[in-house]
């Protein structure tokens, strides 16, 4: 069986749990800290914090590191930091107030429709 990457591990876990606009950026060109970003969103507060939870649970299930989760129960928005890759999740409405799409707009992306 093949060894999945830590990508493939936290994409698989945010669409286990249905989430919705998965984009993934390249951030090795821009970033020294990070080599991939990835935004997700969710319909509502208890799909962002299942998304979150299962993301930080496959990124321990699989060996990864992780480095930091910021956010509490009320967050509409919560960050996981796994080192080379950052996570972002947002409630919809969140992710239209903030629009990291527009701040990454030139760098390379993947869009996963899962």
């Amino acid at each position: 069986m093949k060894e999945q990457s830590i990508l493939e591990v936290i994409v698989h876990a945010i669409s286990e749990k249905k989430g919705e606009n998965i984009l993934v950026y390249d951030m090795g060109q821009v970033s020294p800290f990070v080599s991939n970003a990835v935004i997700a969103s969710a319909g509502n507060l208890r799909q962002v914090h299942a998304i979150a939870h299962n993301v930080v649970d496959a990124i321990k299930e699989h060996g990864f590191t992780l480095s930091h989760v910021e956010g509490n129960a009320q967050s509409r928005w919560v960050l996981v930091d796994a080192k080379d890759v950052v996570v972002h999740v947002f409630l919809d409405e969140e992710r239209d107030v903030y629009q990291l799409e527009k701040l990454y707009c030139d760098i390379p992306m993947i869009h996963y429709d899962l």
